[in-house]
Order: structure tokens, then C-alpha cells, then sequence
């Protein structure tokens, strides 16, 4: 299993700002809301202009219009809002340059039937798809949820260290368990992203199957898609992180990157040229990570005298504490630095060149890259400890 960074890829995230009314193609959304007395509806979706745009309404005898300007068919995330930080009902729904009607029913947004959107069409072609497995699932699913709320009651009732490490494991075993209907479900996804390359539902999921498929399958899904769509906001991102990806993937010449280690000393990729790097993207909240540490060790005592070097790279930029915590409770004893994440400047986005796993394409925890002497990455790896033991025995001879 593999924990995603979502950081740099949430269909949802910077800048939220009221609506206005920029150039486009506009939108209208007509609906009706049964169930509860009126209310006001929150709508988030990202406007003609690229900005993200965050919209509500008070329904008036259960009816409702919203309206904007899109350049494409846009993602909306339409909900009520409730006490918790989550919202108590939320739809899905493809807004698209036209007139959409949209009915709901309280307590199951999740159901809602809209008429007048192509791209929600394929939407719900799709989630039907999806539906059977995520049936299968859910009983595994509400176990790890359970297990979860067990662990999060602890760490806010401040458990010792050892308590909190035991539920923490236990709800990652049970996580592990959902692992056969991700895969399931990342199968059915493959197999629409085959059929309908011109959809905006491929161009839009696709992006967060980045690191989970290969550079050349991916890249081959990207050139079936038409001019149009490639050239679309969406299509222009989703070149962008398969750019990355490729600068961090087998054949690609490592980006250099300077920073300062956990104690405070400067530290630069370049330094190590004539050697073997491993890089290893982790961070003290991913258990796979922690899981496979032990493993990293012994890989480590038995290859640093023979020319390899390990820089660990956590994503810990914002708890410092934990992230010292966790490589003293390890043990780990090759250098650390933390990714440079700005997350400031990442939701104004504002441009800046200190994000370590950016310009290696990590979106998914653990990741391993192996550079060799002369700079070039000759692998990348995840979880499995298997295929990073062979090349390395294959490089060192044991």
C-alpha cells in the first residue's frame, strides 16, 4: 500500500475566492431539493478564468439556480454545509456550457440525477462500473474507518507513544485489506481511460493515477487525447505532471537540489556525483514507510562502504518535531532533509523552487529513485522491497 500526496494535484485546492463573473462560456444550474425546509447550497468548481470559485445559494420552495462561466466542463462539488469540517451531503456534478438540471434528495447527494451535462453522463456510466466493488468493499471499508476513529480518539486523548503506535498499526492492517478493491477499482478506471480518451472524466481522474502508472502507458493515454483536449487547462496540467514524472523516472538525468540537513547543514545532490544515491521519500505519518525502514537498514549497513549514499526526504515541512522523532525512534543513519514544502505559496500559486518531490514527480509515499554515479536515475521504487534488492545486488555483486 501507498499513502498519495495530494498536495499538488486536489481538483479543489488554492485560492478560494467569492464569484464573479469572468469571460467564458456561461453555465446555468437549475435544480430542486427535496427533503429539508430551505437551505443554503455551497458550490465549488474552477471557472473560466482558472480560479477556483466558491458560490452559494438559498433554495426557495426546494428550487435553486446557480451561474457561472466555464472554458470546459468543470468538476462542481455541490453540498450543505454541517457542523463538522466535512459536508453532511455532497454531489458530484459536470457543469458544462448549457442549461443542467439537477434533482436531490436530502441525505443522498450522492444520488442525484442531472440532465443536460454529456460529461456527467460518462460520470455516472463509470460509477456504475464502481459500484459493485465499492458494495464489496464497504464492510472492509467501515472496519478501517472504525479502527481509524479508534486511533484519532487516542491521539486526541494524548495516549503514550508505544498505545498509539500498536492502534496506528492495527488500522494500517486493516487499510492493507482494501488494497485487492483499489486495485479492482483502478482496473475498471484503466479500461475507461482506454475507451473514452476524449473525456473530460479521463483527462480529469487521470491525473491521480500519475504515479501508479507506467511513463509509457500513461504517455500513450495522453497521446490519444485530442489536440483540444491536450490543450485544455486540465490537459496543459496533466503535461506538466507527466513532465515531472518523467524527470523522475529511469533514463532522465536527476535534478540537482540544494538545501540543509536535519542538522542544519548545507547539503547538495551534486555533492555525491561519483556515487550511487538512493533517495527515499517518506514521512513519519506514512506506516508503510516506517514498516519498511527496518528493511532500508539493512540495506544500508551492507552497501555504504561499497559507494552508495541514502538522503532521506521527508514530507514533515510542517512538524518538524515528529519528523526528528521518527528518524531517532528508527534509527536511521544516512542524512535527512525535509521536501521544502511551501504550502503558502502553493495555494497563492506563486512559483517556487524548493519542493524536492515536485521535481522528482512523488505523489505517493514510500518512493525510492536510484541515481548513479553519473547523475542518471536507473530506478524507481515503491513499497516492494524485492526489485530494489535485486538492482542492487546486481550493481554490487551481492
Amino acid at each position: 500500500m501507498k499513502y498519495t500526496i495530494v498536495t499538488g494535484l486536489l481538483a479543489f485546492s488554492g485560492l478560494q475566492i467569492q464569484a464573479q463573473t469572468p469571460a467564458g462560456n456561461p453555465f446555468q444550474l437549475k435544480g430542486t431539493l427535496k427533503g429539508i425546509q430551505d437551505t443554503v447550497l455551497y458550490i465549488h468548481y474552477t471557472d473560466a478564468s482558472g480560479k477556483n470559485i466558491k458560490d452559494s445559494v438559498r433554495t426557495v420552495k426546494g428550487q435553486f439556480t446557480l451561474k457561472g462561466n466555464i472554458s470546459e466542463p468543470a468538476a462542481s462539488m455541490l453540498y450543505i454545509k454541517s457542523a463538522s469540517a466535512y459536508p453532511s451531503d455532497m454531489a458530484t456534478i459536470y457543469l458544462e456550457p448549457t442549461v443542467i438540471t439537477a434533482q436531490l434528495q436530502y441525505n443522498q447527494f450522492k444520488d442525484v440525477v442531472v440532465k443536460g451535462s454529456h460529461t456527467q453522463q460518462e460520470l455516472d456510466l463509470l460509477n456504475s462500473q464502481l459500484k459493485p466493488v465499492q458494495n464489496k468493499m464497504k464492510p472492509a471499508s467501515e472496519a478501517y474507518d472504525k479502527a481509524n476513529k479508534i486511533y484519532m480518539e487516542a491521539v486526541k486523548n494524548k495516549k503514550p507513544d508505544a498505545e498509539l503506535d500498536s492502534l496506528k498499526n492495527v488500522a494500517s492492517n486493516v487499510k492493507d485489506g482494501l488494497d485487492p478493491y483499489y486495485e479492482e477499482m483502478r482496473a475498471i478506471n484503466y479500461s475507461f481511460f482506454k475507451e473514452h480518451p476524449n473525456s473530460y472524466i479521463t483527462l480529469n481522474n487521470l491525473r491521480y493515477y500519475v504515479s501508479s502508472l507506467p511513463l509509457d502507458s500513461l504517455q500513450a493515454l495522453y497521446n490519444k487525447m485530442s489536440p483540444q483536449m491536450q490543450q485544455s487547462r486540465n490537459g496543459k496540467e496533466l503535461a506538466v505532471e507527466i513532465e515531472k514524472l518523467r524527470g523522475g523516472s529511469p533514463g532522465s538525468m536527476a535534478k540537482n537540489f540544494t538545501t540543509v540537513d536535519m542538522d542544519g547543514k548545507a547539503i547538495s545532490l551534486a555533492d555525491y556525483k561519483g556515487k550511487y544515491v538512493l533517495l527515499d521519500f517518506w514521512a513519519s505519518w506514512c506506516v508503510p514507510c516506517r514498516k519498511g525502514n527496518p528493511h532500508l537498514k539493512a540495506l544500508y549497513a551492507k552497501y555504504k562502504d561499497k559507494g552508495i549514499e541514502f538522503i532521506g526526504i521527508s514530507d514533515d515541512d510542517r512538524n518538524n518535531a515528529a519528523w526528528k522523532k521518527a528518524v531517532e525512534k528508527d534509527g536511521l543513519p544516512w542524512k535527512h532533509v525535509l521536501r521544502g514544502l511551501d504550502m503558502d505559496k502553493r495555494m497563492k500559486n506563486e512559483p517556487y523552487d524548493t519542493d524536492i518531490s515536485e521535481k522528482f514527480g512523488i505523489h505517493t509515499l514510500p518512493t525510492k529513485i536510484l541515481i548513479d554515479p553519473n547523475g542518471k536515475i536507473i530506478g524507481r521504487y515503491s513499497s516492494e522491497e524485492e526489485p530494489l534488492d535485486i538492482k542492487l545486488k546486481e550493481i554490487f555483486g551481492t
